[in-house]
C-alpha cells in the first residue's frame, strides 16, 4: 500500500505541476492519477504530500530553478551581484550582469513556476487535511501549519524577485485562474506576514534531529525580518529579531576543538548540526565540491569571485584596504594573503592564487596549469569559492551530503543591526555588541568606535559586514536591490586577480545596470502571454 501511494503521488505531481502559464498552473489534476477523495485518507498521504513542497522550497537549487542539477544555485547566483562571475555549461547567469536577459528567460520563468507549482499544492494541504485520519491531532495541526508556513515562503520568494505578484490562497479552478491581477505590495506583505504569525501560533520551537529542517516558529520570524528588511520596515524587524533572540533557541557556531576557526567550519561536514542554522535544506549542497572546486580537482569552478569581494575583507588589525592607501590596497590584491594579515571569513570562503588545496598547488596564471584562468570550466577571475567545497567530497564531488543554510542567526543579527541604524537609533548599544560578536567569532577585533562614530560610519561597517559574513549564501542579490547600489556595483568592468606578468588585473566582463529597470526581474512572457490582467515591471 505504501508503494502504491509513493506512485500515486508521483503521478499526481507530475500532472499537477507541469504548467507553461497561468492557466495550465491552475488546471485540475489528472483524474486518471488520482482525486481529492481518493488521496487525503491516511497520514502519509498529508506526510508525503507535504515533502515535496519541502524538497522544492528548502532545496536552494529549487528556490532559482526547478532543474535539480542546479543544487547550488542560491550560490550561483551570487554571480549576477559583485561577488563573483558566474560562468558554465549550463544556465544563463551569465547573461544577467550583461544586461542581457529578456523576460524569456529559462531561470525566471522556471523559478516563477516553482513557486507558484508550490503555492497551488499547499493550498490544496490545506483545503484537505482536514479529511485525513490522524490521532495525534497537534502533529495534524502542525502539518498544516507547515503548509501554510510554505506557502508564505513562496509567495516571498517571488515578492523578492518579482515585486508585487498575485496573491494565491486556494488551489484555483482555470475559471478562477484565466485572469487573475497582481496585488498591491501591501495586500502581498500583509498576506505574507500573516499566514506566518498564523502558523508561527501552532509549530514548536524547535523539533528532534531528525526533523530538525522542518519550518520552526524560529524560522516563521526569520522569514518575517526577510520581508520587512525588503520593504525598510525597520520597527517590523526589530519585533521579529527580538523575538528570535530572546528565544535562546539559536546562536552563533562556535568550534569545540582547539585551533579551528568557528567560522570556517560552520559550513564543513564538522558542524552539519548547529545552532546557528534556522532554516536549512538537508544534503542542499551536494554537488558543492563538483560545481565550485578548481577543474585540477575535478571541480568546474563555476563561480570565480571577483577583486571587489576580495579587497571588501579587512586586515587583522580591523583596518579596511582602503584606509591603509593606494599602495597597501595593491599589495594586498597582488597578494590577498599576505602575511596571513586578513579576515579569517576570507580563507574560509575564497582560494586564491598561490594556495594549496587537497594537495594542489592553485596556479592560474601558468600556460601550463589545469586551472588555467579564462579555460573552459576553470576559475574566470583567478579565484575560486572555497566555503562549502569541504574536501571530504573530494573523491565524491557531485555526491556529498553537506546541509545549506538558507537563513541562519548571523543573519538575523545583522538585518537587526541594519533596522538600528536605518530607523535613526544607531548609538543603541545592540548595534555594537552583535556586531562584535560576529566579528568576534571570526577571528577579528571589536569596533574601532574612534572611526564608526557616526550613523553614516556604522553604516559602512554593517553593509560590509554583511558582504563578507554573508557571502555567496544568497543575500547579496537582495542587498544590492534594498540599498540601491546598483549603479555603483553592478555598472562597468568587472575585475579578478593580478596577472603578475603584466602587473595588472584582469578584466573578465564589462557590466551593464540600468537603475530604471534592473532592481526587478521581468514577469516572465509566458505568464504575461497566458495572464492578460497581469502588468509587466517598469522598462521590461
Amino acid at each position: 500500500m505504501k508503494n502504491l501511494h509513493k506512485k500515486i503521488l508521483t503521478s499526481l505531481l507530475a500532472t499537477s505541476l507541469l504548467f507553461s502559464c497561468s492557466k495550465d498552473y491552475l488546471q485540475r489534476d489528472n483524474p486518471q492519477a488520482t482525486t481529492d477523495d481518493k488521496w487525503w485518507r491516511l497520514e502519509n498521504d498529508l506526510f508525503q504530500y507535504l515533502e515535496v513542497i519541502y524538497i522544492n522550497q528548502m532545496s536552494p537549487g529549487a528556490l532559482i530553478t526547478s532543474n535539480t542539477y542546479q543544487a547550488n544555485a542560491r550560490m550561483h547566483m551570487s554571480g549576477i551581484t559583485d561577488e563573483s562571475v558566474f560562468r558554465a555549461n549550463f544556465g544563463s547567469w551569465a547573461s544577467y550582469p550583461l544586461g542581457a536577459v529578456t523576460a524569456t528567460d529559462g531561470y525566471l520563468s522556471d523559478t516563477y513556476r516553482q513557486n507558484y507549482k508550490d503555492i497551488r499544492n499547499a493550498s490544496r494541504i490545506l483545503e484537505n487535511y482536514s479529511r485525513v485520519y490522524m490521532e495525534d491531532k497537534v502533529v495534524k495541526e502542525q502539518r498544516a501549519a507547515e503548509a501554510r508556513a510554505l506557502r508564505a515562503r513562496a509567495h516571498l520568494n517571488l515578492f523578492l524577485f518579482f515585486g508585487p505578484i498575485p496573491i494565491v490562497q486556494n488551489s484555483m479552478t482555470p475559471t478562477e485562474g484565466a485572469s487573475v491581477p497582481r496585488n498591491t505590495q501591501e495586500e502581498v506583505v500583509n498576506f505574507i506576514s500573516t499566514e506566518l504569525d498564523k502558523a508561527a501560533e501552532i509549530l514548536p520551537a524547535s523539533y528532534p534531529s531528525s526533523d530538525a529542517y522542518r519550518i520552526t516558529q524560529g524560522a516563521c520570524n526569520a522569514m518575517q525580518v526577510q520581508l520587512y528588511l525588503s520593504i525598510k520596515n525597520y520597527p517590523k524587524v526589530i519585533e521579529y529579531a527580538k523575538k528570535i533572540i530572546s528565544s535562546n533557541v539559536y546562536d552563533l557556531h562556535y568550534s569545540t576543538t582547539p585551533g579551528v576557526n568557528s567560522y570556517a567550519q560552520l559550513f564543513s561536514y564538522d558542524a552539519l548540526e548547529n545552532k546557528e542554522r534556522i532554516l536549512f535544506r538537508r544534503t542542499g549542497n551536494s554537488g558543492a565540491f563538483f560545481r565550485l572546486a578548481p577543474k585540477s580537482l575535478s571541480g568546474q569552478a563555476c563561480n570565480g569571485p571577483t577583486s571587489s569581494m576580495i579587497n571588501s575583507y579587512e586586515t587583522l588589525q580591523g583596518k579596511t584596504l582602503q584606509e591603509l592607501g593606494q599602495d597597501s590596497l595593491n599589495y594586498y590584491w597582488a597578494n590577498p594573503l599576505y602575511k596571513n594579515n586578513r579576515d579569517p571569513r576570507l580563507v574560509a570562503s575564497i582560494l586564491v592564487p598561490g594556495q594549496t588545496f587537497v594537495n594542489r598547488l592553485l596556479d592560474p596564471f601558468s600556460p601550463t596549469s589545469i586551472d588555467q584562468i579564462g579555460a573552459a570550466q576553470s576559475t574566470q577571475t583567478g579565484y575560486w569559492v572555497r566555503k562549502y567545497v569541504d574536501a571530504k567530497d573530494v573523491s565524491r564531488n557531485n555526491s556529498g551530503t553537506l546541509n545549506f543554510m538558507i537563513i541562519r542567526y548571523a543573519e538575523i543579527l545583522l538585518s537587526y543591526v541594519e533596522a538600528l541604524v536605518e530607523s535613526g537609533d544607531w548609538q543603541n548599544p545592540d548595534v555594537v555588541l552583535y556586531l562584535n560578536k560576529i566579528r568576534n567569532r571570526a577571528g577579528m577585533p571589536n569596533v574601532n568606535l574612534a572611526i564608526y562614530n557616526s550613523q553614516e560610519k556604522i553604516r559602512e561597517l554593517y553593509r560590509r559586514e554583511r558582504k563578507v559574513e554573508l557571502a555567496f549564501e544568497g543575500t547579496r542579490l537582495f542587498d544590492i536591490r534594498r540599498w540601491k547600489i546598483g549603479t555603483e556595483v553592478l555598472s562597468g568592468p568587472t575585475m579578478g586577480a593580478i596577472n603578475p606578468a603584466t602587473g595588472q588585473p584582469v578584466v573578465v566582463e564589462t557590466r551593464v545596470f540600468n537603475p530604471d529597470r534592473d532592481y526587478l526581474w521581468p514577469i516572465p512572457i509566458t505568464e504575461m502571454n497566458g495572464n492578460p490582467a497581469m502588468v509587466q515591471n517598469p522598462k521590461w
